[in-house]
């Protein structure tokens, strides 16, 4: 069997292991450590009674080793069952520093959540405002008179700021997101799994450099990155935090013409009817004649050609009428006063200073991630260091 197989056969069922409702393998290291300290006498007695100086000073110097493990799984207990919460009870007043980081993270999302909500009411408003363009089509006899407007068009070009807004809200809250899930996760398997697994790799001799680095960089995970999201919410304290707001009622155009003509489109019958054409408009109309005893047939008879030749076309062209001088009074009112300057005016004026909040937003943003993961990669390298692990985890800066 090829080793890249079995690699890759335990790369997939690795997950599996946390599917487990509560793993603890904290109790796996004693067990270890007693193994380990077998082997050691062992090797101490088989170098004392053959006089071999190597084994001697190997064994001698594994059990010196082994000691400073056993020291070492002391230190980090102790660290993180009093020193660590006072830290945080100093700086958040809560114990529980994972807790704390994540609810600071949960503030940061809802900042930039609410920033997108704005994004989604302005860009919708905006877009119905430069897409609003009315048609008509006034049929006089042999010819037709055409006439459509759009005199908000050139508003949908500010979209393309909301666009760029909306994608730095997007990277912020998808990195922000992705700290939250992993304090999460070292929170729930660091104690119980990975803490212990690094412990036990610490403390069999063969490879005790690969447990220093994986005690490293687990402390770093459990410890360094909730702390940096600490200290940076303690430094985003001494400024002043963009807070991205708008009224959104100055982005609709309000087209009061629109809105004389809103009950009768949203009336499903009166549209139905509107829209038949001339025959059978007629044929609606008169046919409960028909239903009359006895002069029902003539009613009908009489009734039909009246409605589809007078009636029909008089009641198209007065709403045809009715609505060319509806648009036509409010494109010269829009185009004056009360005109798309005016609007282009109040859209700006609100769209402007909330751009540059969201941008100011982000870009702290940036900053906090870019610190945390300063702080998180620093704190691994300098325990990886002292413990006598790797220095240069290319995973873990790739990762940062």
């Amino acid at each position: 069997m090829q080793f890249w197989r079995l690699g890759l056969l335990l790369f997939l069922i690795a997950p599996t292991v946390f599917a487990v409702e509560e793993i603890d393998l904290t109790i796996a290291v004693p067990g270890v450590a007693m193994i380990v300290i077998a082997v050691l006498v062992i090797a101490q007695m088989m170098a004392t009674a053959t006089s071999n100086p190597r084994l001697t000073a190997w064994s001698k110097r594994e059990i010196q080793e082994f000691i400073v493990g056993i020291l070492l799984v002391a230190i980090i207990i102790a660290f993180f069952t009093g020193g660590v919460p006072g830290v945080s009870i100093a700086l958040t007043g809560n114990a529980d520093y994972s807790e704390a980081a994540q609810t600071i993270l949960d503030g940061w999302i809802g900042g930039y959540t609410s920033a997108f909500e704005y994004i989604i009411i302005a860009a919708s408003r905006i877009r119905a405002a430069a897409t609003y363009a009315p048609y008509l089509n006034i049929p006089l006899w042999y010819v037709s008179i055409n006439y459509s407007t759009n005199p908000l068009a050139g508003i949908g070009i500010l979209l393309g700021s909301l666009n760029m807004a909306t994608s730095g809200l997007t990277n912020a809250i998808f990195i922000a997101e992705g700290i939250r899930m992993m304090i999460g996760f070292m929170k729930a398997t660091g104690p119980t799994v990975l803490l212990p697994v690094a412990f036990i790799a610490r403390l069999i001799p063969f490879t005790r450099k690969t447990g220093n680095t994986l005690i490293s960089i687990v402390i770093s995970g459990m410890v360094f990155l909730p702390f940096g999201v600490i200290f940076a919410d303690v430094l985003n304290s001494s400024i002043d935090m963009p807070n991205p707001t708008m009224d959104t009622d100055n982005l609709t155009a309000k087209p009061w013409a629109m809105t004389v003509f809103e009950p009768m489109c949203q009336t499903k019958p009166l549209r139905l009817l509107l829209s038949l054409t001339d025959p059978l408009f007629a044929l609606v109309v008169c046919l409960p004649l028909y239903l009359i005893p006895v002069a029902g047939p003539g009613l009908f008879a009489a009734c039909f050609p009246v409605v589809q030749n007078v009636v029909y076309p008089i009641i198209n062209i007065v709403f045809q009428l009715a609505g060319a001088a509806l648009m036509l009074a409010w494109e010269g009112l829009f185009g004056t006063t009360l005109g798309a300057q005016g609007y282009v005016d109040d859209v700006w004026g609100e769209l402007y200073p909330f751009l540059r909040d969201v941008n100011n937003l982000v870009l702290v943003g940036y900053l906090d991630f870019v610190f945390i993961g300063i702080v998180t990669m620093a704190g691994a390298r300098s325990i990886s260091s002292v413990l006598g692990g790797e220095w240069y985890m290319a995973g873990v800066q790739r990762l940062i």
